[in-house]
């Protein structure tokens, strides 16, 4: 209701009270009141004068929904119907060329049959063409079982608002409401016959009451159709909008697998050992030295990682953490080796194969160009892929217990509002970090990763969740990738084996009959 209301919601109100006011009035006065006093006329041409302002209200606000700045079409639709929070930048392009649509929608597009399917014919091509451009027919350019997934959700979304706002749609047969449309057209027809004659007599019995009675006639009618013209434009605007949305899911390959079958994926390990299920995958990444081990030691709460001053191992390793409260289970993947730049393959590799990234950056090490250029080569390569989206990173600063003054210790500090010069120090630091590594100052965690001297593990885990919706969203993505590119031969000879099967049992059920299940 609120997306056909739009932002007129005072013009709406203000027309909705002026086109109840006459019904308000009558009912503590009496028709009978009125009739014996012949105070009829004067109410009919009250709700006249109430239903003139109901429509000129109804036109206000439908000029004001219109009245959209050249060019801002798609801005101000957006803002009304935004994109999918989970949507890759690619599909939020592909949104804005579907608000450009719906922004030149009328409602007479579902009264004129063949103008709906000419708009949601070219609404689907324009979708199909983004996203397939060097495709000769993009708008074929999906497989069946997302065809079929697609007119499951459909179907599935259809029924549930059929149960939930269509009053009775469990108990009255499709062959009741038949009868009862032919029931109403005949009823209609008569009272349309009976009409001319009515009109004519009361003219005769009382003119003045028939004048006023047609005037009020004539500005009801006014006032409906403004109603109407506004609200089938918002709907007009709406079905666009819906099949535009449902074209972005299934170009987009979004529809490549369903929640269960996400469920049953499992990615190709990155590291050895893997997690056995599909949790979220954090990448632990940054330079040698700076406590990337540590970190993952301290988030398992024991120590799977070997600590030492040289990279122990030029592989990155997985672990994996069990959900405890509210925290999910992951999947840690600690990124060795960062050392130069030609590190870069191997960490994007990575990244496009995790769902965050914690980067760890050392505190008391202002050499930070190599992370900056490590981060923007990730930065980059999923700038170049909007059909992706990148994870978002957390940076932990670690060795904060080495800033000045070197000899005090003593935590907890508030680096929100420093009082010391230790809490100070680490939040000059913690800007300098974010400034030189180009992420907000809020995303950057201090901490003290020691063995037996930790310190802000609970912040680190606190800035983890924070982040884990967007994470879901990028681990979404990278699951039905996945899921595009699964099977291969392997996935096409199963197919085969099945459906030889499939085959045979019918045949065989059509030669020795049905087989009878005990």
């Amino acid at each position: 209701m609120k997306r056909i209301v739009g932002r007129q919601g005072s013009w709406w109100l203000g027309a909705l009270a002026a086109a109840c006011l006459p019904f308000l009035a009558l009912v503590p006065l009496g028709a009978v009141w009125l009739w014996e006093r012949q105070g009829f006329v004067y109410w009919f041409l009250g709700t006249a004068l109430c239903f003139l302002a109901a429509g000129l209200l109804f036109r206000r606000a439908h000029r004001s929904g219109d009245r959209v700045p050249p060019g801002q079409g798609a801005t101000a639709a957006g803002e009304e119907t935004p994109p999918d929070p989970g949507w890759s930048p690619s599909d939020k392009v592909a949104w804005q060329k579907v608000q450009g649509f719906a922004a030149q929608t009328t409602g007479r597009l579902l009264i004129d049959q063949r103008a709906l399917l000419a708009t949601g014919r070219a609404v689907i091509e324009e979708v199909a063409r983004h996203y397939h451009p060097e495709r000769a027919e993009p708008l074929w350019h999906f497989t069946l079982p997302e065809a079929l997934l697609l007119a499951e959700r459909i179907s599935r979304r259809t029924r549930a608002l059929t149960v939930q706002a269509v009053p009775g749609s469990r108990s009255v047969r499709i062959g009741d409401v038949l009868r009862l449309y032919r029931v109403k057209r005949t009823v209609a027809s008569v009272a349309h016959s009976a009409d001319g004659p009515w009109r004519a007599i009361r003219l005769a019995i009382n003119p003045a009451q028939a004048v006023a009675a047609e005037l009020s006639r004539r500005f009801q009618g006014f006032a409906v159709d403004g109603l109407s013209s506004l609200m089938l434009d918002r709907i007009a605007r709406i079905v666009v909008e819906e099949i535009g949305r449902e074209a972005i899911n299934l170009y987009s390959g979004r529809l490549r697998a369903d929640i269960d079958e996400l469920d049953r994926l499992e990615p190709p390990a990155v590291a050895e050992p893997a997690a056995p299920a599909v949790p979220l995958r954090l990448l632990v990444a940054g330079k040698v030295n700076a406590g990337k081990s540590s970190l993952v030691n301290a988030l398992c709460g024991d120590v799977v990682a070997a600590v030492d001053v040289l990279a122990a191992t030029g592989q990155p390793t997985s672990h994996s953490v069990r959900g405890a409260d509210d925290r999910p289970a992951l999947e840690l993947v600690d990124c060795a080796g960062l050392e130069r730049e030609t590190a870069i393959a191997k960490l994007v590799a990575l990244a496009e194969n995790c769902d965050l990234v914690l980067w760890v950056a050392p505190a008391n090490d202002g050499a930070r160009d190599l992370d900056r250029r490590l981060l923007d080569a990730v930065r980059g390569h999923f700038a170049g892929r909007p059909q992706f989206r990148a994870p978002p990173v957390v940076v932990v600063m670690s060795h904060i217990d080495r800033l000045r003054p070197f000899n005090e210790w003593a935590p907890p500090y508030d680096v929100a509002a420093p009082t010391g010069r230790k809490a100070e120090t680490i939040r000059a630091a913690m800007e300098s970090v974010a400034q030189s590594l180009g992420v907000p100052t809020a995303d950057v965690v201090p901490a003290r990763l020691d063995a037996g001297m930790l310190y802000n593990i609970d912040a680190v885990w606190t800035a983890v969740l924070a982040r884990v919706p967007e994470a879901r969203q990028s681990q979404l993505i990278r699951l039905l990738r996945l899921a595009g590119s699964a099977g291969g031969v392997a996935g096409v000879a199963r197919q085969i084996v099945t459906g030889g099967r499939l085959l045979s049992g019918l045949v065989i059920e059509g030669i020795a009959g049905p087989r009878t299940r005990i």
